[in-house]
């Protein structure tokens, strides 16, 4: 007797069969070879031993979640131990960390307003393609620090899917955004999610696209968002007023929901209830390890230069050798 598979259950399988297909096309774009990534794969679980100022759950991640850090970073383990001093270090300073259980109801009743989510399909050049779109104007005053809680705990779930880290593109629908809205957009919370998203998570994000974009916005994009943005993002994000049709010009349409005029079958909505249904099931995994803290008082200072300048965190020290194929 055959059992219906669930919602998040086909919506997944799809899923992995796309975020599998390019794996070798990766690692040979970043010249990058597996047993290169095994070896260093084995030091960063060393060095990661000897960080006792960061979270017990460092000792017990998946291999998947560390891995995804050395190709989203190129193999550069400098790089990969700033990012992950800073993953761990982060909890504790910003907003967006506090309160990580997925069954909030103030998180949960935003989860359902705003559509934030990782789409099934890559596209043809092997993207992943993360998502916005508001699903009616009428939203809370305290949605735009959830809605970021958000798009954190379905990129920290993401971390751990697959094992090669594949660039991004992240597309939001300013359709239904309003003048209202814009008065929830804080600074802080900018900064701190652009904080996550360059300095963070690896991300290897190739365009920014905001489409259905009101004229008044540009004031946010240009005072609020853009000054935060490196130049090679700032090179990448594009702004426009233009709808699905603009949308098309950067993205195949194969891939992309019908909301969006798109030829995937299922619409925003039904892939944002699968992410809901699937987060859910972490719950006791958002309210126990991802939400450990730094122990500062631990942190070994060997007087060296921090390999960043950054208020939230420092990080010394390296451990790249090279393998010879």
């Amino acid at each position: 007797m055959s059992v219906k598979k669930t919602r998040i259950e086909t919506v997944l399988e799809e899923e992995d069969k796309y975020l599998s297909e390019s794996d070798e096309k990766i690692l040979k774009e970043i010249n990058y070879s597996r047993k290169q990534m095994e070896l260093d794969l084995e030091q960063l679980k060393e060095w990661l031993k000897d960080q006792h100022h960061l979270p017990e759950c460092r000792l017990t991640e998946k291999d998947n979640f560390l891995t995804n850090y050395l190709t989203g970073c190129k193999g550069s383990l400098e790089t990969v131990k700033r990012k992950l001093d800073a993953y761990y270090t982060l909890r504790g300073k910003s907003e967006v960390y506090s309160n990580r259980d997925p069954l909030n109801e103030e998180y949960r009743k935003i989860c359902d307003l705003c559509y934030q989510n990782i789409l099934p399909k890559l596209t043809k050049n092997g993207e992943i393609l993360f998502t916005s779109k508001l699903a009616t104007s009428e939203i809370p005053p305290n949605a735009f620090c959830n809605a970021m809680k958000r798009m954190i705990n379905i990129g920290d779930i993401a971390l751990r899917l697959a094992p090669i880290n594949k660039p991004l593109i992240y597309i939001v629908d300013y359709d239904k955004f309003t003048r209202a809205h814009a008065a929830i957009y804080t600074p802080g919370l900018i900064r701190d999610t652009i904080h996550i998203a360059q300095n963070v998570f690896p991300s290897r994000i190739k365009k920014i696209i905001l489409f259905n974009v009101p004229s008044f916005f540009d004031v946010i994009v240009n005072s609020l968002i853009k000054p935060f943005l490196s130049q090679k993002l700032k090179n990448r994000i594009i702004v426009t007023s233009g709808g699905c049709e603009e949308l098309h010009k950067y993205v195949d349409k194969e891939v992309l929901p019908k909301d969006w005029q798109g030829d995937y079958h299922l619409s925003l909505k039904e892939v944002n209830d699968a992410w809901n249904e699937y987060e859910t099931t972490y719950r006791d995994w958002f309210i126990n390890e991802l939400s450990e803290q730094t122990n500062e008082s631990k942190r070994i200072d060997t007087g060296s230069k921090c390999l960043i300048e950054d208020s939230y965190f420092g990080v010394q020290g390296t451990l790249k050798k090279l393998a010879i194929d």
